[in-house]
């Protein structure tokens, strides 16, 4: 991988993280300009651009009402929530994907390549061997961010589509969704056309 030709469609990355790709994802099996492409584009768009690998949840009110809209409808239902992290995450995330405990939502935040919940944390460290449960933080680390990152890009099937370009198949395994596809995609044609 060319990290210079990287940093020009990322020029605010953390080059800690770059670096790792390219010591890492080459011998994971993201070896072509395709599966390289594909792989940064997500990786880049759910890190802000490889500067953010930690999910903070400190939303005022009117970004409570824009990101969740079904579950902020007015200012009223923002009150409790809005700069207001730990609170934030217990109420969207508490119940949800493998969270049980106090404090799931919070403790099993968006980190690294962004694995949130406790039953993604459970399954990306064993992916890697790593008790990301104990130890969440450990996500935070670029040697084991992308470690977590090429391993699930195997695992969960991305490299299929990457060799034609398919953004909108990885965002759908990567989101659940097509959250993101738009800024996806432009990344993609941007890292295809350096890379190539």
């Amino acid at each position: 991988m060319n990290l210079g030709r990287i940093v020009e469609v990322f020029p605010r990355a953390n080059c800690a993280w770059l670096i790792e790709i390219a010591y890492q994802a080459p011998p994971s099996g993201i070896d072509t300009p395709n599966e390289m492409a594909s792989f940064a584009s997500q990786f880049g768009h759910e890190t802000a651009g490889f500067t953010r690998f930690e999910e903070n949840l400190n939303y005022s009110a009117d970004r409570l009402m824009a990101v969740w809209p079904s579950r902020f409808p007015d200012l009223a239902s923002t009150a409790p929530y809005a700069r207001n992290p730990e609170a934030l995450a217990a109420k969207v995330y508490g119940t949800r994907m493998g969270n049980t405990e106090p404090g799931d939502g919070w403790r099993y935040r968006g980190r690294g390549p962004q694995v949130t919940g406790r039953h993604n944390y459970g399954k990306a460290g064993a992916l890697v061997g790593l008790d990301l449960l104990a130890e969440p933080d450990m996500l935070l680390r670029p040697d084991v961010g992308v470690r977590v990152a090429c391993a699930g890009w195997k695992a969960f099937g991305l490299d299929l589509h990457d060799d034609d370009a398919d953004a909108r198949a990885e965002r759908r395994i990567v989101n659940g969704g097509v959250i993101g596809l738009r800024e996806t995609q432009a990344l993609l044609g941007k890292l295809l056309e350096v890379l190539s």
